[in-house]
Protein backbone atom coordinates (compact mmCIF):
# COMPACT_ATOMS: atom_id res chain seq x y z
CA UNK A 1 0.00 0.00 0.00
CA UNK A 2 2.87 2.56 0.69
CA UNK A 3 4.83 1.74 -2.32
CA UNK A 4 1.88 2.28 -4.21
CA UNK A 5 1.47 5.38 -2.84
CA UNK A 6 4.36 6.62 -3.27
CA UNK A 7 4.38 5.43 -6.76
CA UNK A 8 1.60 7.73 -7.16
CA UNK A 9 3.24 10.50 -5.71
CA UNK A 10 6.37 10.23 -7.35
CA UNK A 11 4.16 9.96 -10.68
CA UNK A 12 2.74 12.87 -9.74
CA UNK A 13 5.80 14.96 -9.09
CA UNK A 14 7.01 13.67 -12.74
CA UNK A 15 3.86 14.96 -14.34
CA UNK A 16 4.32 18.09 -12.35
CA UNK A 17 8.15 18.56 -13.39
CA UNK A 18 7.34 17.34 -17.19
CA UNK A 19 4.63 20.30 -17.63
CA UNK A 20 7.34 22.77 -15.60
CA UNK A 21 10.08 22.30 -18.04
CA UNK A 22 7.44 22.36 -21.31
CA UNK A 23 6.06 25.53 -19.72
CA UNK A 24 9.75 26.85 -19.83
CA UNK A 25 10.40 25.57 -22.97
CA UNK A 26 7.11 26.64 -24.73
CA UNK A 27 6.91 30.22 -22.16
CA UNK A 28 5.25 33.10 -24.83
CA UNK A 29 7.72 35.39 -23.91
CA UNK A 30 10.29 33.26 -25.93
CA UNK A 31 7.80 32.22 -28.53
CA UNK A 32 6.42 35.52 -28.90
CA UNK A 33 9.68 36.74 -29.35
CA UNK A 34 10.97 33.92 -31.90
CA UNK A 35 7.90 34.56 -33.65
CA UNK A 36 8.91 38.45 -34.32
CA UNK A 37 12.25 38.17 -35.40
CA UNK A 38 10.64 34.78 -37.78
CA UNK A 39 8.00 37.40 -39.14
CA UNK A 40 10.48 40.11 -39.57
CA UNK A 41 12.65 37.69 -41.57
CA UNK A 42 10.21 36.73 -43.69
CA UNK A 43 8.97 40.38 -44.34
CA UNK A 44 12.87 40.75 -45.81
CA UNK A 45 12.28 37.37 -47.57
CA UNK A 46 9.30 39.10 -49.02
CA UNK A 47 11.46 42.00 -50.11
CA UNK A 48 13.76 39.65 -51.77
CA UNK A 49 11.11 38.21 -53.92
CA UNK A 50 10.01 40.92 -55.16
CA UNK A 51 13.22 42.42 -55.63
CA UNK A 52 14.56 39.43 -58.24
CA UNK A 53 11.00 39.70 -59.48
CA UNK A 54 10.13 36.30 -58.13
CA UNK A 55 6.81 37.16 -57.33
CA UNK A 56 5.48 34.72 -60.05
CA UNK A 57 8.01 31.79 -60.21
CA UNK A 58 4.92 30.16 -58.75
CA UNK A 59 2.03 30.74 -60.85
CA UNK A 60 -0.02 28.20 -58.58
CA UNK A 61 -0.91 28.24 -55.47
CA UNK A 62 -0.31 26.19 -52.71
CA UNK A 63 1.38 24.04 -54.86
CA UNK A 64 3.96 25.76 -57.32
CA UNK A 65 4.01 23.93 -61.31
CA UNK A 66 1.11 21.84 -59.62
CA UNK A 67 3.96 20.41 -57.85
CA UNK A 68 4.81 20.31 -53.94
CA UNK A 69 8.96 20.03 -54.59
CA UNK A 70 9.17 23.02 -57.48
CA UNK A 71 11.55 22.41 -60.18
CA UNK A 72 14.95 23.44 -59.07
CA UNK A 73 15.72 26.92 -60.47
CA UNK A 74 16.70 30.34 -58.78
CA UNK A 75 13.70 32.58 -59.02
CA UNK A 76 11.33 29.22 -58.22
CA UNK A 77 13.44 28.48 -55.79
CA UNK A 78 13.33 32.35 -53.81
CA UNK A 79 9.73 32.26 -54.11
CA UNK A 80 9.16 28.55 -52.86
CA UNK A 81 11.33 29.23 -49.97
CA UNK A 82 9.28 32.56 -49.17
CA UNK A 83 6.17 29.71 -48.71
CA UNK A 84 7.99 27.40 -46.40
CA UNK A 85 9.01 30.44 -44.17
CA UNK A 86 5.71 31.28 -44.11
CA UNK A 87 4.05 28.22 -42.84
CA UNK A 88 7.03 27.93 -40.48
CA UNK A 89 5.88 31.10 -38.78
CA UNK A 90 2.21 30.43 -39.05
CA UNK A 91 3.33 27.11 -36.90
CA UNK A 92 5.47 29.72 -34.38
CA UNK A 93 2.29 31.74 -34.09
CA UNK A 94 -0.13 29.13 -33.85
CA UNK A 95 2.16 27.68 -30.83
CA UNK A 96 2.36 30.74 -29.41
CA UNK A 97 -1.30 31.47 -28.99
CA UNK A 98 -1.50 27.74 -27.80
CA UNK A 99 0.85 28.68 -24.53
CA UNK A 100 -0.69 31.99 -24.19
CA UNK A 101 -4.18 30.44 -23.52
CA UNK A 102 -2.48 27.19 -21.15
CA UNK A 103 -0.49 29.70 -19.22
CA UNK A 104 -1.00 33.26 -19.98
CA UNK A 105 -5.21 32.77 -19.84
CA UNK A 106 -4.99 35.63 -16.63
CA UNK A 107 -3.03 37.94 -19.31
CA UNK A 108 -5.68 39.59 -20.89
CA UNK A 109 -3.22 41.71 -22.89
CA UNK A 110 -1.08 38.91 -24.09
CA UNK A 111 -3.88 36.56 -24.73
CA UNK A 112 -5.76 39.59 -27.06
CA UNK A 113 -2.40 39.67 -28.63
CA UNK A 114 -1.96 36.29 -29.10
CA UNK A 115 -5.37 35.89 -30.75
CA UNK A 116 -4.63 38.50 -32.91
CA UNK A 117 -1.91 37.10 -34.24
CA UNK A 118 -3.79 33.95 -35.51
CA UNK A 119 -6.64 35.94 -37.04
CA UNK A 120 -3.90 38.12 -38.96
CA UNK A 121 -1.97 35.06 -40.40
CA UNK A 122 -4.99 33.56 -41.83
CA UNK A 123 -5.88 37.08 -43.15
CA UNK A 124 -2.06 36.90 -44.65
CA UNK A 125 -2.47 33.44 -46.11
CA UNK A 126 -5.55 34.79 -48.12
CA UNK A 127 -3.97 37.40 -49.31
CA UNK A 128 -1.15 36.17 -50.28
CA UNK A 129 -2.96 33.14 -52.15
CA UNK A 130 -5.02 36.34 -53.89
CA UNK A 131 -1.69 38.07 -54.66
CA UNK A 132 -0.67 35.20 -56.64
CA UNK A 133 -3.77 34.28 -58.35
CA UNK A 134 -4.27 38.18 -59.27
CA UNK A 135 -0.90 37.89 -60.59
CA UNK A 136 0.54 40.92 -58.38
CA UNK A 137 -1.20 43.74 -58.41
CA UNK A 138 0.14 46.68 -56.85
CA UNK A 139 -2.84 47.03 -54.20
CA UNK A 140 -2.83 43.78 -53.12
CA UNK A 141 0.64 43.69 -53.04
CA UNK A 142 0.71 46.53 -50.24
CA UNK A 143 -2.49 45.06 -48.25
CA UNK A 144 0.24 41.85 -47.94
CA UNK A 145 2.72 44.01 -46.86
CA UNK A 146 0.51 46.12 -44.44
CA UNK A 147 -0.60 42.86 -42.71
CA UNK A 148 2.86 41.59 -42.56
CA UNK A 149 4.15 44.99 -40.47
CA UNK A 150 0.69 44.81 -38.58
CA UNK A 151 1.54 41.28 -37.44
CA UNK A 152 4.88 41.92 -36.58
CA UNK A 153 3.52 44.91 -34.38
CA UNK A 154 1.30 42.68 -32.85
CA UNK A 155 3.50 39.74 -31.92
CA UNK A 156 5.89 42.49 -30.31
CA UNK A 157 3.40 44.06 -28.21
CA UNK A 158 2.42 40.27 -27.18
CA UNK A 159 6.12 39.68 -26.31
CA UNK A 160 6.73 42.62 -24.42
CA UNK A 161 3.35 41.53 -22.46
CA UNK A 162 4.66 38.46 -21.74
CA UNK A 163 7.69 39.75 -19.99
CA UNK A 164 5.89 42.42 -17.96
CA UNK A 165 3.51 40.09 -16.88
CA UNK A 166 6.38 37.81 -14.89
CA UNK A 167 7.85 41.24 -13.59
CA UNK A 168 7.14 42.04 -9.77
CA UNK A 169 5.53 45.31 -9.63
CA UNK A 170 7.78 47.92 -9.05
CA UNK A 171 7.02 49.69 -5.53
CA UNK A 172 7.17 53.24 -6.60
CA UNK A 173 6.11 54.63 -10.34
CA UNK A 174 9.48 55.56 -11.99
CA UNK A 175 9.42 58.72 -14.60
CA UNK A 176 7.09 61.62 -14.72
CA UNK A 177 3.61 60.90 -16.21
CA UNK A 178 3.63 63.69 -19.15
CA UNK A 179 7.24 62.49 -20.44
CA UNK A 180 5.77 59.12 -20.92
CA UNK A 181 2.43 60.54 -22.88
CA UNK A 182 4.42 62.75 -25.09
CA UNK A 183 6.62 59.89 -25.57
CA UNK A 184 3.71 57.86 -26.51
CA UNK A 185 2.15 60.66 -28.63
CA UNK A 186 5.45 60.83 -30.77
CA UNK A 187 6.48 57.15 -31.06
CA UNK A 188 2.74 56.70 -31.77
CA UNK A 189 2.97 59.06 -34.83
CA UNK A 190 6.63 58.38 -35.86
CA UNK A 191 5.39 54.56 -36.25
CA UNK A 192 2.31 55.96 -37.86
CA UNK A 193 4.43 57.60 -40.37
CA UNK A 194 6.73 54.83 -40.61
CA UNK A 195 4.23 52.51 -41.82
CA UNK A 196 2.49 55.10 -44.42
CA UNK A 197 6.43 55.52 -45.56
CA UNK A 198 6.75 51.70 -46.16
CA UNK A 199 3.34 51.26 -47.86
CA UNK A 200 4.46 54.16 -49.98
CA UNK A 201 7.73 52.77 -50.71
CA UNK A 202 5.69 49.68 -51.92
CA UNK A 203 3.80 51.62 -54.36
CA UNK A 204 7.19 53.14 -56.02
CA UNK A 205 8.98 50.15 -56.21
CA UNK A 206 5.88 48.16 -57.82
CA UNK A 207 4.95 50.71 -60.34
CA UNK A 208 8.37 51.36 -61.49
CA UNK A 209 8.61 55.09 -59.84
CA UNK A 210 12.28 54.35 -58.58
CA UNK A 211 13.81 55.52 -60.92
CA UNK A 212 11.31 58.73 -62.49
CA UNK A 213 13.86 60.64 -60.89
CA UNK A 214 18.07 59.70 -61.05
CA UNK A 215 19.54 62.15 -58.51
CA UNK A 216 19.57 62.54 -54.97
CA UNK A 217 18.72 64.68 -52.64
CA UNK A 218 17.13 66.98 -55.44
CA UNK A 219 14.87 65.87 -58.14
CA UNK A 220 16.06 66.97 -61.72
CA UNK A 221 17.90 69.44 -59.97
CA UNK A 222 15.18 70.87 -58.40
CA UNK A 223 13.25 70.76 -54.97
CA UNK A 224 9.42 70.53 -56.32
CA UNK A 225 8.08 67.60 -57.95
CA UNK A 226 8.06 67.54 -62.05
CA UNK A 227 4.27 66.37 -61.59
CA UNK A 228 2.99 62.94 -62.93
CA UNK A 229 1.56 60.30 -61.40
CA UNK A 230 4.90 58.13 -61.11
CA UNK A 231 6.77 61.23 -60.17
CA UNK A 232 4.84 62.77 -57.62
CA UNK A 233 4.53 59.27 -55.76
CA UNK A 234 8.63 59.35 -55.82
CA UNK A 235 8.10 62.45 -54.83
CA UNK A 236 6.25 61.89 -51.55
CA UNK A 237 8.42 58.78 -50.68
CA UNK A 238 11.02 60.90 -50.11
CA UNK A 239 9.11 63.70 -48.62
CA UNK A 240 7.28 61.31 -45.96
CA UNK A 241 10.76 59.96 -45.02
CA UNK A 242 12.23 63.67 -43.75
CA UNK A 243 8.85 63.52 -41.77
CA UNK A 244 10.30 60.30 -40.18
CA UNK A 245 13.31 61.54 -39.77
CA UNK A 246 11.85 64.60 -38.38
CA UNK A 247 9.93 62.45 -35.93
CA UNK A 248 12.08 59.81 -34.56
CA UNK A 249 14.87 62.39 -34.25
CA UNK A 250 12.05 64.23 -32.18
CA UNK A 251 11.35 61.05 -29.80
CA UNK A 252 15.11 60.39 -29.36
CA UNK A 253 15.75 63.50 -28.26
CA UNK A 254 12.23 63.63 -25.73
CA UNK A 255 13.61 60.12 -24.43
CA UNK A 256 16.96 61.43 -23.71
CA UNK A 257 16.25 64.95 -21.73
CA UNK A 258 13.33 63.71 -19.96
CA UNK A 259 13.33 59.77 -19.06
CA UNK A 260 16.74 57.94 -20.35
CA UNK A 261 15.47 55.23 -19.44
CA UNK A 262 18.05 52.24 -20.78
CA UNK A 263 15.21 50.12 -22.19
CA UNK A 264 14.10 52.95 -24.20
CA UNK A 265 17.04 54.83 -24.92
CA UNK A 266 18.33 51.24 -26.82
CA UNK A 267 15.14 51.44 -28.65
CA UNK A 268 15.22 54.73 -29.94
CA UNK A 269 18.79 54.48 -30.54
CA UNK A 270 18.15 51.38 -33.12
CA UNK A 271 15.75 53.36 -34.63
CA UNK A 272 17.29 56.41 -35.38
CA UNK A 273 20.43 54.75 -37.00
CA UNK A 274 18.31 52.19 -38.98
CA UNK A 275 16.23 55.05 -40.00
CA UNK A 276 20.24 57.16 -40.78
CA UNK A 277 20.98 53.98 -42.91
CA UNK A 278 17.56 53.56 -44.64
CA UNK A 279 18.37 56.46 -46.01
CA UNK A 280 21.60 56.23 -47.23
CA UNK A 281 20.52 52.67 -48.59
CA UNK A 282 17.64 54.97 -50.23
CA UNK A 283 20.55 57.58 -51.93
CA UNK A 284 22.25 54.20 -52.65
CA UNK A 285 19.47 52.66 -54.76
CA UNK A 286 18.43 56.12 -57.01
CA UNK A 287 22.32 56.59 -57.64
CA UNK A 288 23.22 52.95 -58.69
CA UNK A 289 19.95 52.56 -60.61
CA UNK A 290 18.38 50.29 -58.04
CA UNK A 291 20.62 47.08 -57.58
CA UNK A 292 18.41 44.09 -55.61
CA UNK A 293 20.91 43.82 -53.04
CA UNK A 294 20.03 47.55 -51.73
CA UNK A 295 16.29 47.08 -52.15
CA UNK A 296 16.42 44.91 -50.48
CA UNK A 297 18.35 46.06 -47.64
CA UNK A 298 15.92 49.43 -48.03
CA UNK A 299 12.94 47.10 -47.10
CA UNK A 300 15.15 45.42 -44.21
CA UNK A 301 16.24 48.82 -42.81
CA UNK A 302 12.55 50.34 -43.24
CA UNK A 303 11.17 47.17 -41.10
CA UNK A 304 14.04 47.40 -38.15
CA UNK A 305 12.86 51.28 -38.04
CA UNK A 306 9.20 50.15 -37.78
CA UNK A 307 9.72 47.44 -35.12
CA UNK A 308 11.87 49.39 -32.63
CA UNK A 309 9.43 52.30 -32.81
CA UNK A 310 6.49 49.37 -31.87
CA UNK A 311 8.64 48.52 -29.17
CA UNK A 312 9.31 52.01 -27.71
CA UNK A 313 5.86 52.80 -28.02
CA UNK A 314 4.90 49.14 -26.08
CA UNK A 315 7.08 49.27 -23.48
CA UNK A 316 6.70 52.50 -22.63
CA UNK A 317 2.42 51.46 -22.47
CA UNK A 318 3.40 48.81 -20.14
CA UNK A 319 5.82 50.74 -17.68
CA UNK A 320 3.08 53.65 -17.57
CA UNK A 321 0.76 50.21 -16.63
CA UNK A 322 2.77 48.35 -14.16
CA UNK A 323 2.78 52.35 -12.53
CA UNK A 324 -1.14 51.72 -12.13
CA UNK A 325 -2.32 50.70 -8.58
CA UNK A 326 -4.44 48.44 -9.90
CA UNK A 327 -1.70 47.17 -12.92
CA UNK A 328 -0.95 43.73 -11.65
Amino acid sequence: MLKAVTSAATGERGDSLWAGRMRTVLDVRYLALLSSLATYALIVLGGTVRATNSGLACPDWPRCHGQFIPPLETNILIEYSHRLAAASVGLLIVGTAIAAWLWYRDNRFVLAGAGAAVALLIAQVLVGAVTVNMELPDTVVALHLSIALILLAVLIATAVGAVWGQRPKPSAAGGEPGARSEIAGFAFVAALATFALILVGSYVANSGAGLVYSDWPLFNGKLISAGGRLADLHYAHRLLAAVVGALVLLLAVLIWRRERRPVLVAAVAVALVAYVAEVLVGAVNVWLELPTSTRIIHLALASAVWSALVFTLVWNYAEARSALPEAA
